[in-house]
């Protein structure tokens, strides 16, 4: 491939870096502590900003919807801020929020469109699973390419058009934080060109994704419990219709102990970015098994089991990662001053994994409340953990992730359950099923399709019991009546009307502006999953 050999450095590098992590081998300490803002390290006046961010892919979006309220921010990546590490695909509705909260324009966003499939297929293997094989087509999810580039391009155009800072080949080093009860100020200790230099900030944003070690100083270790070892390439040439997108897909029962699964999105022109993953946990025993050199290994070699190619097909660039989610409540995203996004708060679903589609459905909220906590000084933990994008509706999704784990014994386990659970999808219909898929599904969906899978289905009910154990039951338990108690407050709050519910945010702010600040996050909250 092109530039072939720096790709698998960067791929033996991520691995190594990972087994390192996720094996405690290697711990970071990205926090240094002081006991006043006055021993915090010296800054020139032309080096203090309202907010740095940390990561410049998806961190140059966060970047743009900032600075646009007129916020001093400054972005830094150890490489080129703007650089395109795979591509994305995103549905239509979410895209448009970029519009809606007046982050791009909706001509400068059609631009950026490489190509859309009329619809979406999710299809498990359904060779010994003794259950009927049910395919299920979609519409309207992750059925938009983009040419991650030119987004990203764009980004950065807007960015600098709005007073922000860039600072490229500079490597995150450590975090000066005041101790507990004083002021929220932080510096940013970065290795540059010119060795180490100091930046300060009000708040600092953390999107250096998977291995950030800001995120993992935050939680002592990992910051998640679940992760997705992704391998893959952008193809020229490959066969196949051009018009659907397999979402989720299965070929074979489980292979090496995984359940692997395929996804397939065309692109610009002839090109197919196709990705071979697996679920599995975290944790000391399991990180030298999820190598991503031994992952590649097994997609060049079955890639052919799930689509032909030409004698003319090419593989222009890999696509690779470690996706993280949460199979439950666990990992903090914030400490005072202090917020990670993207990756690095892990705040997708653990199901359908789309990182891309959850940054972009709330960063302008994100955005929009960041500008309210810094006017108001609201910078503590408690105001920012409510400033998180991660959704009520997934606090319950951890459980699907654990059944995309195979039982031991058991190799059609996991195409099992999937082509019943289609069926029960295809059978309440498309528009609970494209909520589902994009993470805006409601609590009554929520428990239509969990009744509907049991009617269908009983022995999942003991099946449950039997993966999740009785400290999982009682976590998922829990989480669903979160879930039930935060659907009551959005109903009172559809019942009070629009206008009635930010006159009490207003009366609110006039008292309180914390509360204000939590009524404000439960409206664009709700909002974004409308």
């Amino acid at each position: 491939m092109p530039d072939g050999a720096q790709a698998l450095r960067a791929v033996a590098a991520l691995e190594a870096k990972w087994i390192a992590l996720n094996s405690g081998v290697e711990r970071p300490q990205p926090f240094a502590y002081v006991n006043s803002a006055t021993q915090l390290p010296t800054c020139l006046p032309e080096n203090s900003f309202d907010i740095i961010i940390a990561g410049g892919s998806l961190g140059l979006l966060a970047g743009v919807a900032l600075a646009r309220r007129g916020l001093r921010v400054m972005l830094f990546d150890r490489d080129r801020v703007g650089a395109a590490h795979r591509e994305w695909n995103i549905s239509e509705r979410e895209l448009e929020s970029l519009s809606r909260w007046g982050i791009f324009t909706r001509e400068e966003l059609a631009s950026t469109i490489a190509t859309r499939y009329t619809r979406g297929l999710i299809a498990f293997h359904p060779e010994g699973t003794g259950v009927p094989y049910c395919p299920l087509a979609t519409h309207g999810v992750l059925d938009v390419a983009l040419d991650a580039q030119s987004v990203l391009d764009l980004a950065r155009k807007r960015f600098l058009q709005a007073g922000g800072t860039i600072l490229e080949g500079y490597s995150f080093k450590k975090l000066y934080r005041v101790q507990p009860a004083s002021s929220p100020q932080s510096v940013v200790a970065l290795d540059g060109p010119n060795g180490t230099q100091t930046y300060a900030a009000r708040l600092v944003i953390d999107t250096m994704g998977a291995v950030s070690p800001i995120a993992m100083g935050l939680n002592d270790g990992l910051p998640f419990d679940g992760i997705c070892p992704t391998a893959g390439t952008i193809l020229e040439g490959l066969h196949g219709d051009t018009s659907t997108g397999d979402v989720l897909v299965s070929v074979a029962p489980v292979q090496d102990g995984r359940q692997l699964i395929w996804e397939g999105f065309p692109g610009k022109s002839d090109e197919t970015t196709v990705y071979l993953f697996y679920y599995d946990s975290t944790g000391k025993q399991k990180a030298r098994n999820q190598s991503l050199l031994a992952l590649f290994e097994q997609y060049f070699t079955l890639l052919p089991t799930y689509r032909s190619q030409s004698e003319g097909t090419r593989h222009l660039k890999p696509v690779f990662g470690y996706i993280p989610a949460r199979h439950g409540r666990t990992g903090r995203t914030s400490a005072r001053g202090l917020i990670c996004l993207g990756d690095s708060a892990a705040g997708q679903s653990p199901l359908t994994f789309c990182g891309f589609g959850s940054f972009v459905r709330h960063i302008g909220r994100v955005a929009y409340l960041l500008h309210y906590a810094l006017e108001h000084d609201l910078l503590e933990e408690r105001h920012l953990r409510m400033i998180s994008p991660h959704q009520v509706n997934l606090r319950v999704a951890w459980v699907f992730s654990r059944f995309m784990q195979p039982r031991p014994g058991d190799p059609a386990s996991v195409n099992r359950l999937m082509n019943i659970f289609c069926r029960a999808l295809g059978e309440i219909g498309p528009g609970t099923t494209r909520r589902f898929l994009q993470d805006r599904y409601t609590f009554a969906e929520y428990m239509r399709i969990m009744l509907t899978t049991a009617r269908l289905h009983p022995d999942v009910v003991p099946q449950t019991a039997r993966v999740l154990g009785l400290d999982g039951l009682a976590a998922w338990a829990g989480d669903i009546a979160y879930f039930g108690a935060d659907d009551v407050l959005q109903r009172l709050s559809t019942a009070m009307g629009a206008r009635r519910w930010r006159r009490l945010e207003r009366a609110a702010g006039r008292i309180s502006p914390a509360l204000a600040l939590r009524l404000k996050s439960m409206r664009t909250a709700w909002r974004a999953l409308r």
